[in-house]
C-alpha cells in the first residue's frame, strides 16, 4: 500500500470495536509499517485525539468501524484534497474496503484497492474518472511522480476528460512526453511540445514542466512539476539556514525554476555536518547527496576555477560540479551564482523511464 509521497509516512488503522482488531490483524499480516490502535487506546476521547494526531503525521488512516464513525472523527480536520491524507473505511465483518477521502492524490483509491485484495473484500470507490474507466490528472502526476502546483484546475481537466474534450498534455522533455504517451495514449489525449494559443470550449492543458510559464490558457491550465533540479550549493562554515534559503531563491528566480521541482541538493563531503544545508533540505523535503573532493575535482565545470576553494576544500569548486555529479546533466541550467556566503548552481537530470 501507497500514498501520496510527501511528509507523511505510514499507515494508522484505528479498529474501533474487538471484532474490528482481528479485522486490523489480517491486515498485519499483509502489510508492513501498520500502526493499529486499540478499542481500549480509542475509548473516552481517544479516537479524536489519535485521529488529529495521524491526520498530520500518517500517509492513511484505515477506519474499521461504521462509516459515520469515520467521518464525525475527521470532519473537523479535513482541509483540501492536496493536503490530506487518503482515508479507508472497512466494515468489521471485512466485507466492504471503502475510498472515503483523497482517493486520488492521497492514494486512497489505491489503498482501498490493496485492502480488498488482502481481506477478499469488495472495493468501494466512487470518483468519477473510476467509474467511468478513465484516467484522470491525478493518475498523471501520481504514476510519474509530478507535483500539482495548482489543485484548483484539477476539476477542470478532470471535467473535459469525463465530458470526452480534448485535454492536451504539453512537455518540452520529447523523453518524458513519449513515455507519458505510452502510458496514457488511449485515454483520449493530445500529446505536444508546446501549448495551444487557445483552448476550444471544455479543453483542459496539463502542463508538465519546470519552468515557470503557464502560458495564455492557464485558467484552465494544470501544472505538473517533475523532481529534476539539483541544486549545487557551497557554503561558509556556519551558514544559517535562512541565508542559504535567500540564495537558493535568488538562484531559481533567474533560472525560472518552480521550487516544487527541486530533486535534492549537492555539496562537498565536507558539508555534511552542515545545520544549515540539512535544516533547509528537511523544510524543503529534499535530500542532500554529498561528493568527495577528489571526485567533485575532476569534473569540468564551466566557470573559472577557484585556487581559494581547492585550498581550503581540496576542489576547484563545488556547487557547480556538485550539480553536474549528482544530476547526471551534461551541462548546467543555472552557472553559479553568489549570494553573500553562498553559492548556488542548478542543473536539471535528465529524465529516465
Amino acid at each position: 500500500m501507497s500514498g501520496r509521497a510527501d511528509a507523511r509516512a505510514g499507515i494508522a488503522v484505528f479498529a474501533v470495536t474487538e471484532r474490528g482488531l482481528q479485522v486490523s490483524r489480517r491486515l498485519e499480516a499483509a502489510f508492513k509499517g501498520l500502526k493499529v490502535f486499540s478499542p481500549e487506546e480509542l475509548k473516552d476521547g481517544g479516537l479524536m485525539k489519535k485521529t488529529a494526531c495521524a491526520f498530520k503525521r500518517s500517509g492513511a488512516l484505515v477506519f474499521i468501524s461504521a462509516a459515520g464513525i469515520a467521518v464525525r472523527a475527521i470532519a473537523p480536520l479535513v482541509k483540501a484534497k492536496h493536503l490530506d491524507p487518503a482515508v479507508v473505511v472497512v466494515d468489521e465483518r471485512a466485507r466492504f474496503a471503502v475510498s472515503l477521502l483523497s482517493g486520488h492524490l492521497g492514494g486512497a483509491n489505491r489503498i482501498t484497492a490493496d485492502i480488498a485484495a488482502a481481506l477478499d473484500a469488495t472495493p468501494v470507490i466512487t470518483t468519477a474518472t473510476e467509474l467511468w474507466g478513465l484516467p484522470s490528472a491525478e493518475d498523471i502526476a501520481s504514476a510519474f511522480s509530478f507535483t500539482v502546483e495548482n489543485p484548483g484546475s484539477i476539476k477542470a481537466v478532470n471535467s473535459a476528460i469525463l465530458d470526452g474534450r480534448t485535454v492536451h498534455i504539453v512537455d518540452r522533455d520529447g523523453a518524458r512526453l513519449r513515455a507519458l504517451k505510452e502510458r496514457f495514449g488511449k485515454g483520449g489525449f493530445r500529446f505536444r511540445k508546446s501549448a495551444p494559443g487557445q483552448l476550444k470550449e471544455g479543453e483542459a492543458l496539463i502542463l508538465v514542466t519546470s519552468g515557470n510559464e503557464t502560458g495564455p490558457v492557464a485558467r484552465r491550465a494544470l501544472a505538473l512539476r517533475p523532481r529534476e533540479i539539483v541544486a549545487g550549493i557551497g557554503c561558509g562554515r556556519g551558514v544559517p539556514k535562512e541565508e542559504i534559503k535567500k540564495a537558493l531563491r535568488a538562484a531559481l528566480r533567474k533560472a525560472g525554476v518552480s521550487p516544487l521541482s527541486l530533486r535534492c541538493f549537492a555539496t562537498i563531503e565536507l558539508k555534511r555536518g552542515e545545520r544549515g544545508i540539512r535544516a533547509l533540505a528537511k523544510e524543503m523535503r529534499v535530500k542532500v547527496e554529498y561528493f568527495g573532493s577528489g571526485r567533485l575535482a575532476g569534473v569540468k565545470a564551466p566557470s573559472p576555477r577557484s585556487a581559494f576553494v581547492k585550498e581550503i576544500a581540496g576542489a576547484w569548486g563545488v556547487a557547480e560540479p556538485a550539480a553536474l555529479l549528482s544530476s547526471g546533466a551534461g551541462k548546467l541550467c543555472l552557472k553559479k551564482i553568489r549570494r553573500g556566503r553562498v553559492t548556488v548552481a542548478l542543473a536539471r537530470a535528465p529524465f529516465t523511464s
